[in-house]
């Protein structure tokens, strides 16, 4: 028998009077509760019971034992109850790394409602515009640019990797707008910072075909918040995803450009994910904030 269930069934021991009943708690046989007990004392070099046939009292050495291990076991016994509550119920703190422009979009918003929903869960939220995140060092979810490579991590996706190639009504009355892909050369673009090559878009031609454009313009960012700001001020083209420029597009305050030629800033075509590492008990904190994502912004299309 380990440590562990003898501190346990010494304890049952005291508290029923009996060892033969305390076996019975914890269903063992009064012979195999009795034996354990002997081996428990073996082991400290210290009798712990007095023992008669009818009762079996404490010694001194007993009482104090039981003085120590009892408060161990009740605080360990209310750590597994708490354990076990994370991943049947939603409690506890949930911490989260998401890409910047998309939580703050799409995320932040409907952090009130969730709340509501699970107010005995808390939100530790940390904003990145890094792309190869992974939940690891005490995170438990990530949002993120496509999904890790390996088995270890279960992806959920949030938004289309849809880009749409827009600029503002006033830009494109001042300067046109691009026919072709080709077109796109002659217009200023507003791209992701590269840290070594210049900026790539890449088209889907109506052939089915795949063209690279190299662009360049006046103001590059690792943001897309910013690289949106800029296109609404009308300082040029932008490659953004649908998710972040959709509602300015169905509210005409940016243009889309080439409708049907699908296009891509390079290394930025992947769908936004919530990730996760693989369990096979989720905590119910996890499971329920990524279900409420789902239910809020809907699958990706």
């Amino acid at each position: 028998m380990d440590r562990l269930t003898a501190f346990r069934l010494f304890l049952r021991t005291l508290d029923r009077g009996g060892i033969a009943a305390a076996g019975r708690s914890l269903g063992l046989s009064a012979t195999a509760a009795s034996r354990a007990l002997r081996e428990l004392e073996d082991e400290l070099a210290v009798r712990l019971f007095d023992r008669t046939t009818r009762h079996v009292a404490p010694t001194e050495a007993g009482r104090r034992l039981a003085g120590r291990i009892a408060p161990l076991l009740d605080g360990l016994d209310a750590a597994m109850v708490e354990a076990r509550e994370m991943h049947e119920e939603a409690t506890g703190t949930l911490r989260l790394v998401a890409r910047r422009s998309y939580a703050l979009r799409h995320v932040v918003p409907h952090l009130a409602t969730f709340r509501a929903a699970h107010p005995r869960v808390e939100v530790d939220l940390a904003l990145t515009e890094q792309t190869g995140l992974v939940p690891a060092h005490g995170v438990d979810l990530v949002i993120r640019l496509g999904l890790p490579v390996g088995k270890s991590f279960i992806g959920h996706p949030l938004a289309s990797g849809r880009r749409i190639l827009c600029a503002s009504p006033g830009y494109i009355a001042r300067h046109g707008a691009p026919a072709t892909p080709d077109a796109v050369l002659q217009h200023p673009c507003l791209t992701y910072r590269e840290e070594q090559e210049a900026p790539v878009w890449v088209f889907t031609t109506a052939a089915g075909g795949r063209q690279e454009i190299t662009v360049s313009g006046p103001f590059r960012s690792n943001s897309g918040e910013a690289l949106r700001q800029a296109a609404l001020d009308g300082m040029g083209l932008v490659l953004l995803p649908e998710w972040m420029v959709g509602e300015d597009v169905a509210a005409g305050t940016l243009q889309a450009l080439l409708p049907g030629l699908p296009a891509w800033p390079e290394r930025y075509q992947a769908e936004i994910h919530a990730v996760h590492a693989r369990a096979e008990r989720l905590p119910a904190k996890i499971a329920v904030f990524v279900a409420h994502l789902l239910a809020k912004a809907g699958p990706a299309a």
